[in-house]
């Protein structure tokens, strides 16, 4: 009887392996949500780890984990490094393909093997399909593939919801289409500025501009002070009923206090990010709004507020070519 039983669970765990052999060797776990964003703004979140603490589905798992950013801030070469309690061990991730709105590929490497991960952008309309996507292989053991058979059920709810908080955090943001919005970090030096405060009713911007840049041609004349680069404008308040800001002019000297309503300063130092705006200043709104989204969307904070520089003159250039630099100051 004994040697029965014996022979029969050898039967039975011989059956078991081969079956296991039998099957699939690849697992794969996947879901999708629809986001009412851009794919131009989602690609933007999930081409880097910058803002990954907030939509990770394993963060609240560990909230204390420590995570670190290497190499390039975006986009193949960009890597994750975490370590945590044991509900989150350690690991890395890093990014080994990316096509602009379209997909990110990584590995994801827990320390004992790498993991394929894929998240891929497909339009619907107004809003876009982001599908997160683990493909996994569970090598020639027979009981990692048992296993295999497990792992929907066991990371699935996970990327589900990941997928939720990405679409959360992004429907944060501004609904804005980034795509093809050129965007250059600079390092931004002091120079002395002039400037003077103004407001105005949002239909008298250009007059209020004018006023403020002749208070301080006025100023320079009597100091005379060498403008010493393009004018700008500093934006304050903006409301329906009207808009606080200052006007301002590089100067050649920083030695003359200010009067008569104009103020003697430094301009901002630091980093920004700085595109150009061609055309009318009608669409400068436009601009503003675009880059304030790139902002939210590439995780950069704010540090200050956003000026235009002022390059061509209209007088001089037709409106269609007039270029205005904006600048975002950022942390």
């Amino acid at each position: 009887m004994l040697k029965k039983i014996l022979i029969g669970l050898l039967v039975a765990a011989i059956a078991v392996a081969v079956i296991g052999l039998l099957l699939p060797r690849q697992a794969r776990v996947e879901r999708s949500v629809v986001i009412s964003r851009p794919a131009s703004l989602i690609f933007a979140v999930v081409n880097s780890f910058q803002l990954f603490p907030k939509w990770s589905p394993w963060q609240d798992l560990d909230p204390h984990m420590h995570q670190t950013a290497e190499g390039p801030r975006e986009g193949v070469g960009a890597k994750l490094v975490w370590s945590g309690n044991e509900k989150v061990g350690s690991g890395t991730q890093l990014i080994t393909g990316s096509t602009a709105d379209r997909s990110v590929a990584s590995d994801l490497d827990f320390g004992n093997g790498i993991a394929k991960s894929l998240l891929t952008l497909t339009p619907e309309g107004p809003m876009t399909r982001a599908a997160w996507t683990l493909d996994i292989d569970m090598g020639a053991n027979p009981i990692g593939r048992y296993v295999g058979l497990t792992m929907d059920r066991m990371i699935g709810p996970d990327f589900a919801r990941g997928l939720g908080n990405l679409k959360t955090l992004l429907e944060s943001m501004p609904n804005v289409d980034i795509a093809g919005f050129d965007v250059q970090q600079v390092q931004m030096i002091p120079v002395p500025i002039l400037l003077v405060a103004e407001s105005s009713a949002p239909d008298a911007i250009a007059n209020a501009y004018m006023e403020g840049f002749a208070k301080i041609a006025k100023f320079m004349a009597k100091n005379k002070l060498r403008q010493n680069g393009a004018p700008f404008g500093i934006d304050g308040a903006m409301t329906p009923a009207g808009y606080t800001f200052d006007a301002g002019i590089p100067v050649d000297r920083a030695d003359a206090a200010g009067a008569d309503g104009v103020r003697a300063a430094q301009s901002y130092a630091g980093m920004a990010l700085k595109t150009v705006h061609v055309g009318s200043y009608d669409g400068l709104s436009k601009t503003y709004e675009k880059l304030r989204a790139y902002m939210a969307a590439h995780g950069y904070a704010q540090n200050g507020a956003i000026f235009s520089s002022f390059i061509d003159d209209p007088a001089n250039v037709p409106m269609q070519t007039v270029r205005t630099e904006v600048y975002a100051p950022i942390q």
